[in-house]
């Protein structure tokens, strides 16, 4: 069963002056076999809607599901892509920089 919670929203302008709207979701899955629970699992969904209806994608989304077991890692992460304003598109190419940084390397 997947269940969402709103985290957070943020409204920006971008260019031309347009609107979008923001919203962050912590997403729970919880995993059964033969109705007994095994684990939970958290992910993240990002939610961007463009508050002009004119536009080609009124809405865009994406989500990552099963980032971890630990629901206050994933909120962690979750407030850091809020606090960045974080869109959809980039969501994936963030997750993967947190989770598999390289180490700076100074010469």
């Amino acid at each position: 069963m997947i269940s969402k919670f709103l985290e957070g929203t943020r409204n920006c302008i971008v260019e031309k002056g347009h609107q979008i709207q923001l919203e962050y979701y912590l997403i729970e899955t919880k995993l059964r076999e033969n109705s007994e629970e095994l684990e939970t699992l958290y992910g993240i969904e990002i939610i961007k809607r463009n508050q002009d209806s004119m536009l080609e994608f009124p809405m865009e989304s994406d989500m990552i599901s099963g980032i971890s077991e630990n629901k206050e890692k994933v909120r962690q992460i979750l407030n850091q892509l809020i606090a960045y304003t974080v869109t959809p598109v980039t969501l994936p190419y963030v997750l993967d920089d947190y989770f598999y940084e390289t180490p700076f390397i100074s010469s």
